[in-house]
């Protein structure tokens, strides 16, 4: 027996006693004694009693029994369960005490007789009992021990992982309909002498589903209340919904789950929801009994020292196989750190590029991630200019030389032959013109931007670092190019397509709608910084007369230019628009009418001395006349700004053409 001894040697039966249990005088009232049952123990014990109904809600500990105590001696027992006969049986509770109804012939155990946790459990298997109250050697009370308290000292106990549910639990379960009275359930725990009554549904194939549970304490709680159990049904009180366990579960998870739950016991059922039995603290218990753990120790050990044997001749037969076998796991998982750290940092990148608004929003960024991802490279992405058909820098980082950041299409090999173009000191004469060779490059990496089969950009990579480029640094380049080049030009696309939707497409010039938009957002600023805002209409002057006489292209020849030119007269916060037709609009951030005026004069001016030419062919001269007007002088809404500058420029139509007009109130 002392190896049943040593498995459970860090075990003091203190841990599993309750110092404090709950005690009365003989002479209170049963109604008395139920009501303090049905309280929450107000004292602060060593031992989490369990909840025992209504699954699922966080209540205080509640005791199971009443010691009858007098003069510090034990004198009787009030359990649970004997209240439940009682009132099976309709005693009136109010006209008796504890005294007639309790148990006096007590079992009971010296706290100088406890060896161990098995002379505990020994007394609970022999004589059938749930509850061992604890005397001194003066016969005074010291403290109550039950399974629940044994059952939650349990830390960890090997042998209950080695048992399933099915193999202990109570097949023979007592349980009955929803419609059942309480009372009828309390009496049926009385016949059957059971802690709880199961509550079921049947289905066409008469299958029992439990769906409740009813406890003694659940008759104690509501007696104690006062209620008629005669109108009570079942299913008004029951426990639901039920946690339950699985036959193949093992007894150390139902322990887990009464200590979770704080229950003294679980319904079993199969996958369906099938009735297939009860466990309780009680089923585990038994599993301590020592004979029973005799068997499964000495298995367990035969495993154990197998298992040992075994492991000793593979270490010494495998130690060398599995130093390699570590060295490699280690270098490929540095390997994998490397490849989540570079998708990590390119996903980064991929991010910013998404919420770019143009491609100059790219310029630091960009730079960032790419020394990251290469480390030891200068590097430079290049997009084509298609003015000058070069491939000018939009990002770059390191030391590069200015034939490195504005690169010819013919100077670079990669451009010309549409693929990847990778060279070494060891061959020279195979770097690219754009090279800087004073550098002294090792390895240059040159990958060409395309989309649909054309060029558009190139990615640059130059080392002066001795060794060699890796297999993985030439696809991590690839991917890198990849995944830029479709990030840009869809930047791009986008750019374009928002210059489309705001941008006139003859003169250049923005469109009435961002018109609109601009000017409605630009009143606001003005108004918060009480700052004025002047507004110019143009308009050229005898415009149809023009486009009769010379055509429509040429026409078109005249407001291409004008648009030029007044793009070229407003400052970096200013805009110019198309209003319409040969009409169009200037506003002027932060402007007053006076400098407004001397503006549009001078825009007047400009235009009469505009030289036009068609097909090499001098154009005759034109004229504008310009309408003015400012906020807040002459209004506070944009709308009224357009309209009152648009009435200054009527004006100045009517007064004789190719002049600038105030508005006047």
């Amino acid at each position: 027996m002392s190896i049943n001894k040593n498995l459970l040697s860090n075990f003091t039966i203190e841990v599993a006693m309750d110092p404090s249990p709950l005690t009365v005088t003989p002479d209170i009232s049963l109604a008395e004694a139920i009501y303090r049952l049905s309280q929450p123990k107000n004292n602060d014990v060593k031992v989490n009693l369990p909840r025992e109904s209504n699954q699922g809600i966080d209540i205080k500990s509640r005791s199971s029994c009443l010691l009858v105590v007098e003069n510090h001696q034990l004198l009787g027992i009030l359990t649970e369960r004997d209240i439940v006969r009682l009132i099976a049986s309709k005693v009136q509770f109010e006209q008796i005490k504890i005294s007639d109804v309790m148990t006096d012939k007590l079992i009971t155990i010296s706290d100088s007789e406890i060896e161990d946790i098995y002379t505990v459990i020994n007394y609970f298997q022999q004589y059938k009992i749930r509850h061992l109250p604890v005397l001194s050697e003066a016969k005074e009370l010291v403290g109550l021990i039950t399974p629940t308290s044994i059952r939650n000292s349990l830390k960890s106990f090997d042998l209950l992982r080695h048992r399933e549910i099915k193999e202990v639990m109570n097949t023979d379960v007592i349980h009955d309909s929803p419609n059942s009275s309480v009372l009828a359930i309390a009496e049926k725990m009385a016949k059957y002498g059971v802690s709880c009554i199961v509550i079921v549904c049947t289905d066409k194939q008469q299958i029992l589903h439990p769906i409740g549970i009813v406890t003694e304490r659940d008759i104690v709680q509501f007696q104690a209340l006062g209620l008629n159990f005669n109108k009570l049904k079942a299913s008004d009180i029951m426990s639901t919904p039920l946690s339950t366990l699985s036959p193949v579960d093992t007894l150390w998870q139902g322990h887990q789950q009464m200590q979770k739950l704080r229950v003294r016991r679980l319904v079993v059922c199969d996958r369906n929801g099938k009735l297939l039995g009860l466990i309780t603290q009680t089923n585990i218990l038994q599993n301590l009994d020592p004979l029973d753990m005799c068997g499964v120790i000495h298995t367990l050990r035969q495993e154990i020292q197998d298992l040992q044997t075994e492991k000793i001749e593979l270490l010494h037969r495998n130690n060398s196989r599995l130093e390699e076998q570590v060295e490699y796991l280690q270098e490929s998982v540095n390997k994998l750190e490397q490849r989540n750290y570079e998708m990590t940092t390119i996903n980064q990148m991929m991010e910013f590029l998404q919420a770019c608004a143009k491609i100059e929003d790219a310029n630091e960024f960009l730079a960032e991630f790419l020394k990251k991802l290469f480390p030891g490279f200068s590097s430079s992405i290049l997009l084509k200019d298609e003015c000058n058909c070069k491939f000018e820098s939009v990002s770059s980082y390191g030391n590069l030389a200015d034939s490195e950041t504005l690169v010819k299409f013919n100077d670079c090999w990669a451009l010309r032959r549409g693929q990847t173009h990778i060279a070494s000191n060891a061959q020279p004469g195979l770097f690219c013109h754009h090279v800087d060779r004073e550098s002294q490059p090792t390895t240059t990496i040159c990958i060409p931007l395309l989309n649909r089969g054309k060029v558009w950009g190139l990615f640059y990579l130059r080392t002066q670092c001795s060794e060699k480029i890796s297999h993985h640094q030439k696809e991590l380049a690839h991917t890198v190019a990849e995944q830029i080049s479709l990030a840009l030009y869809n930047l791009k696309l986008r750019e374009k397509l928002r210059n489309d939707s705001i941008r006139d497409a003859l003169t250049g010039l923005f469109n009435r709608r961002y018109l609109d938009e601009y000017l409605k957002q630009e009143i606001i600023r003005a108004k918060r910084n009480q700052q004025p805002l002047s507004v110019i209409m143009v308009d050229v002057d005898r415009f149809k007369r023009f486009n009769d006489t010379y055509g429509h292209d040429v026409g078109d020849i005249v407001l291409r230019e004008l648009g030029r030119f007044l793009q070229q007269q407003v400052r970096v916060y200013d805009i110019a628009c198309r209003y319409g037709g040969e009409e169009m609009t200037l506003i002027l951030i932060n402007t007053p009418i006076s400098v407004a005026k001397q503006r549009a004069e001078n825009i007047c001016s400009g235009v009469r001395s505009l030289s036009l030419k068609n097909q090499g062919e001098t154009l005759p001269s034109i004229t504008i006349s310009l309408g003015v007007a400012c906020f807040p002088l002459h209004g506070t809404t944009g709308e009224e700004i357009v309209q009152r500058a648009d009435r200054a420029l009527y004006r100045a139509k009517k007064t004789g053409r190719n002049r600038v007009v105030l508005y006047q109130n």
